[in-house]
């Protein structure tokens, strides 16, 4: 009985993913940007010393995944790469002006998405869901990722 599809965490997990990503690609297609390239692009504004390695990381994403879509925001014009001067291997990711036009002029419709996905949780149940979803994540071994 537990192995059936629709008592697969991984498959609950995915299945509501899915959604909230399509609805969110709907919401951000206004402004030419994929949900995954927004966030990469919030990354960025946050912290001036990030690189590819850290962004990949963070997004918990392969190398060679998140080149392609530094690429692409490099075409669209969002991103720029600077190369350390200690280290030439090494590209500091920077936003241009177009990157944080962007990410200004979506601020707004991610903010009431995620007020929307929280609306029918309890403060006390978002941050379980969080520990639950952190404890999953966590099963997964980290050298995974850094392997891909």
């Amino acid at each position: 009985m537990h192995d059936k599809l629709e008592n697969s965490l991984g498959f609950k997990i995915s299945q509501t993913a899915n959604r909230l990503n399509y609805q969110f690609v709907q919401l951000l297609s206004q402004y030419e940007i994929a949900p995954e390239q927004r966030t990469t692009l919030e990354i960025i504004s946050k912290d001036n010393e990030v690189s590819q390695t850290k962004i990949a990381s963070i997004l918990g994403k392969n190398k060679t995944t998140i080149c392609r879509s530094l690429n692409s925001l490099e075409k669209k014009g969002l991103i720029i790469r600077d190369c350390q001067i200690k280290d030439k291997r090494v590209n500091i990711i920077k936003l241009t002006q177009k990157g944080k036009d962007v990410l200004q002029a979506s601020q707004a419709c991610v903010i009431e998405f995620r007020k929307r996905i929280n609306s029918n949780l309890e403060e006390k149940e978002i941050n379980k869901l969080f520990e639950l979803l952190n404890k999953v994540s966590n099963t997964i071994k980290e050298d995974f990722w850094e392997n891909q």
